[in-house]
């Protein structure tokens, strides 16, 4: 048994090299999921690789029909039929209902006479339903399924089943392998799944992968999966986080593969501090990237400037690059891929994820949500990259939540940045709450935000409930100053 590609983009990834060969492969799923279009896009690009290819519609409808239909995805190549390379056929309801020896007999000749190497038949769920009951439905399909066993081929069925349905089907255990795809409705918008059910004699990655459907046909986004090897020695060396006085909060800066994370309030200085990272970076032949789901790069380039950072410029020399994501239209898996592909394509040393809050938009699941952000920064880290990820947190003042849920665990240092009220002025603090394999600066410390950038500056001494974010002196300072000498 041999592998032979699928024709479709990403699927070769979830199934470890693409169909097994000879084998029958059911792609099942619902109304309007692209069955029909996954099934001729591999028999087109199947045909365009040399292979003869037959598809077979059990749906009475006109070969000229079939064309236009696929006349729009841009696989489609109308030489491939003019050369024979792709029959297409269609069954009429007189042979459906005169029985499976009428059916086999039909498609057997076809195969005879143009000795494809892959043969499309949908959907084959009609044929089974032309059948008067369940037991004679059951029947057909058996002996069809068991004569496509000796065709010597790659057969591809297609068939209209919801999961649970599928389950009962007797096609479930008839084919070799299984695809379900179906579209599922997530708040005001819709999202595409694959899942590979079965596939005999092949390991592939399970789970719940995305597709696209568009003009260009089927796309398929395999899962972003945790790493579970790490071939490079974690790094010891340092690299600044381009604010002199966080660096020496931190010991000497970041270590090179760390990630770490900005967590404050609205106008805290969040993203000044990711800008920055990436800037320094920059400035030292350390290529970055910023991920953003909140400004869009213009923006962030002209924002950076009143700072004296003119990323435009390092933008053309190849020394930033900057990928924006829209909430409402963020794909994990999609993006996933865009990030990794990204990745291959520059040497990146940095990255600036900013605004990960914004996923609770996109993956309202709080475990998927956890889970791809750990797979993802995991990533980083194994690529060698030092990561900077900023989280807003709604709170002005008061209780603090950190993060979403469980990201404080996957980071290695937290830097929580704060508005403090202190006598009658706001001001801004930062604090070290963590960082993992060194020591670090336990106290709480004033910053400005001025036209050269973050300054770090003095500890602020004498007070309390800073991080609460109204800072009053001790009762026993202010005992002392209204009475003098000590509290009795």
């Amino acid at each position: 048994m041999k592998t032979v590609p699928t024709g479709i983009k990403g699927l070769d990834l979830v199934l470890n090299g693409g169909f097994n060969y000879p084998s029958t492969v059911l792609v099942a799923g619902t109304a309007g999921a692209g069955k029909t279009t996954l099934a001729m896009q591999s028999l087109f690009n199947a045909a365009r690789e040399g292979e003869t290819c037959l598809f077979i519609s059990a749906i009475s409808e006109p070969v000229a029909m079939m064309e236009s239909f696929v006349s729009n995805y841009s696989f489609f190549d109308h030489s491939l039929l003019e050369m024979k390379k792709i029959r297409l056929f269609n069954m009429e309801e007189e042979l459906i209902l005169s029985g499976a020896p009428a059916v086999i007999q039909f498609i057997e000749e076809k195969i005879r006479i143009y000795k494809p190497g892959r043969l499309v038949i949908d959907p084959v769920t009609v044929l089974a339903e032309s059948k008067e009951n369940e037991f004679k439905q059951r029947l057909f399909l058996f002996d069809l399924l068991t004569r496509m066993k000796s065709w010597n081929l790659l057969v591809l069925l297609t068939g209209e089943f919801t999961m649970e349905s599928l389950r009962l089907n007797p096609l479930s255990y008839l084919v070799d392998s299984i695809l379900h795809i179906s579209e599922v409705a997530v708040g005001d918008r819709s999202e595409r799944y694959l899942n590979v059910i079965k596939m005999r004699g092949r390991t592939y990655i399970s789970g719940r992968h995305s597709y696209r459907l568009s003009s260009d046909g089927v796309e398929v986004f395999p899962r972003l999966l945790p790493e579970t090897e790490f071939k490079r020695p974690a790094s010891l060396d340092r690299v600044s986080v381009g604010v002199e006085g966080l660096d020496k909060m931190l010991k000497g800066g970041l270590l090179r593969d760390n990630v770490i994370l900005f967590s404050g309030g609205p106008g805290t200085g969040k993203t000044i501090f990711g800008l920055n990272f990436i800037y320094e970076g920059a400035s030292k032949g350390e290529p970055g990237l910023i991920i953003t789901f909140e400004e869009w790069p213009q923006k962030l380039i002209r924002d950076a400037k009143a700072f004296g950072w003119d990323f435009e410029q390092l933008e053309k020399k190849g020394m930033v690059k900057f990928l924006y994501f829209s909430p409402v239209l963020f794909s994990a898996n999609e993006h996933a891929l865009l990030i990794k592909d990204t990745l291959k394509n520059y040497n990146l040393k940095r990255i600036f994820l900013d605004g990960v809050e914004n996923l609770e938009t996109s993956l309202p699941d709080t475990v998927k949500r956890r889970d791809y952000i750990h797979s993802l920064v995991n990533y980083f880290s194994s690529q060698g990259i030092t990561t900077l990820i900023t989280s807003e947190i709604p709170e002005l003042f008061g209780t603090i939540r950190l993060t979403l849920e469980a990201l404080s665990g996957t980071v290695d240092a937290i830097v929580l940045l704060r508005h403090v009220e202190v006598e009658g002025q706001m001001r801004k603090a930062l604090s070290v709450l963590k960082s993992r394999g060194s020591d670090h600066d336990k106290e709480i410390r004033e910053f400005e935000i001025t036209d050269k950038g973050i300054e770090v500056k003095v500890a602020l001494k004498g007070y309390e409930n800073v991080l609460v974010g109204t800072a009053r002196r001790p009762p026993s300072d202010i005992f002392r100053d209204m009475f003098g000498g000590k509290k009795p």
